[in-house]
């Protein structure tokens, strides 16, 4: 009977012990971050530049220069590799074909719109996989940020201030946050 209960438990622990061992490598693989993005390649595109007397551009900028926008976007811009092409913009990516997307709202422009985002390639930049939106500053029917998130079918719109008003900086930044695209591109 002695020898029984000895084996029984010499097999509990092994038992337990593979367990845990089992459970201690599941849990280090399902906390693992292997095949996760971090950086956003996004197209920013100011319809009013001309224009504009806040500078947009320069508040957006800004924003991304300080750091600011990792603490209060919650997001690893810099570190995480991200890309805001502002000045070197796609070339394909026209401010008319901006304006039939999220002006005229045209679909056949906004399929067009999603074709270039997700076919988008620079091996200067290490881009092989597309980017992951469009945002736009426009002043039509007020000022607002806008934007195309690729491989979805919405625009979104986000006012920044009442028609005839000037938008802040904390204005436009908050819109930045809230506007900036989800990271599309598969791992």
């Amino acid at each position: 009977m002695k020898v029984f209960f000895s084996s029984v438990r010499s097999f509990i622990k092994k038992t337990v012990l593979l367990l845990a061992v089992h459970f201690l490598l599941y849990g280090y693989a399902s906390n693992s971050f292997a095949g996760y993005r971090e950086d956003r390649l996004v197209v920013w595109i100011n319809l009013e530049e001309a224009s504009d007397h806040l500078k947009v551009n320069k508040v957006i900028e800004n924003f991304i220069i300080s750091r600011r926008v990792d603490k209060e976007c919650g997001v690893r811009w810099r570190d995480g590799g991200s890309i805001l092409y502002m000045k070197k913009r796609p070339h394909q990516i026209t401010n008319k074909l901006i304006r039939e997307v999220f002006i005229q709202k045209k679909k056949a422009a906004l399929q067009r719109l999603n074709y270039l985002l997700k076919s988008f390639r620079s091996p200067e930049d290490e881009v092989q996989d597309g980017l992951d939106g469009v945002m736009v500053y426009s002043n039509n029917n007020g000022p607002h940020m806008m934007n195309f998130v690729a491989n979805r079918k919405t625009i979104k719109t986000y006012p920044l201030a009442l028609k005839g008003s000037i938008p802040t900086a904390q204005d436009i930044e908050d819109a930045f946050c809230i506007l900036l695209p989800s990271i599309t591109r598969a791992p």
